[in-house]
């Protein structure tokens, strides 16, 4: 969503009271659901609700008018003004209430995600249910169908440290529920989203012995968006992680034979796809089966190609690069 404000906007902000948006945007997250995470979106110009109406509603499906949301935001903007006028070392509901409106207006605003976190640091505010609630309010705005706050490192930043305090607290966190329902789902919502499959780094580094169980679970969320390098990079990441032999050797295969099919029946010659797959076949110890089975694909998709394209040249450098740093295969 654009931060600029037409002229129509700025009209109907200076005529009508922004309060009851406010009141009803903050109600939304200081009575999160039960389970499950809100599925946000912002409405345009085009979609115009009823006076009153601040919101449309459909389960945890939540359409906010651009307009209500900038009304919510001055006023979320005006108690935090009066906050840090104040100094006060309190923090009280109506402040942190503020912060989830301007974290939902501006992903990278600092200062609202640092109260969040001083406000859940204080004497016993850090327990586990609390802090799950915190979770539960940043993967909302992490996995809306929000362009900017799917990868904003400050919402991944506070992420993190959550998942850290929960660590350090000795409360349990899923690594593989997040990756599957957090990080892929923003992968998706925000292709190429680097920030979100470095997350994904930082809780796989807290128990590489899922390495091998989320390398299958990532190795689905390649065939399904073949041109995201992040994803295949994250993948290839996962394989290094695996300790044990066979089990690599294993998983190698495996993810390799399903990547050259789909390659070879789509006719993928994007440069994301066959970049990891060269790596992984000079890199790992396949078998020379597979081996050829790469040199194979490469070069029936290769010889469909004219030698002038950016798709061959693609091809062509795989190849090259498969050569000049394969390590010997098993027989």
């Amino acid at each position: 969503m654009s931060r600029s404000l037409d002229k129509n906007i700025l009209s109907e902000l200076k005529t009508e009271d922004p309060r009851p948006a406010y009141r009803d945007l903050s109600r939304l997250f200081t009575n999160l659901p039960e389970s499950g995470l809100l599925e946000i979106e912002f409405l345009g110009q085009s979609h115009q609700l009823e006076p009153g109406v601040n919101f449309l509603q459909d389960g945890n499906a939540i359409a906010i008018p651009k307009l209500r949301l900038v009304q919510a935001f001055f006023v979320a903007r005006q108690i935090l003004q009066e906050h840090l006028h104040t100094a006060s070392q309190t923090i009280i509901s109506d402040v942190v209430a503020a912060t989830s409106i301007l974290l939902l207006m501006d992903p990278e605003h600092l200062t609202a995600a640092n109260i969040r976190k001083r406000a859940l640091s204080a004497s016993g505010h850090l327990t586990q249910a609390a802090l799950k609630r915190e979770q539960q309010f940043v993967d909302t705005l992490l996995t809306a169908r929000l362009h900017r706050h799917t990868k904003s490192p400050t919402l991944w930043s506070h992420r993190r440290w959550l998942v850290a305090t929960c660590w350090t607290l000795a409360i349990p966190i899923d690594i593989r529920y997040d990756i599957q329902n957090v990080i892929m789902v923003a992968g998706e919502r925000h292709p190429r989203n680097y920030v979100a499959w470095q997350h994904a780094r930082f809780l796989l580094d807290h128990d590489s012995n899922l390495a091998a169980t989320v390398a299958f679970d990532v190795k689905a969320f390649c065939l399904r968006n073949h041109s995201d390098i992040s994803g295949w990079a994250f993948l290839s990441d996962c394989i290094t992680r695996i300790q044990d032999t066979e089990t690599r050797r294993s998983a190698c295969s495996s993810i390799l034979e399903d990547a050259l099919s789909i390659a070879e029946s789509f006719r993928w010659t994007n440069e994301s796809a066959w970049v990891f797959l060269r790596t992984i076949v000079a890199r790992e110890p396949v078998n020379e089966q597979e081996s050829k089975r790469f040199t194979t694909t490469n070069a029936e998709l290769s010889a469909k190609l004219p030698h002038s394209s950016p798709q061959w040249l693609i091809m062509e450098k795989a190849r090259q690069w498969r050569d000049k740093y394969d390590v010997p295969k098993v027989a």
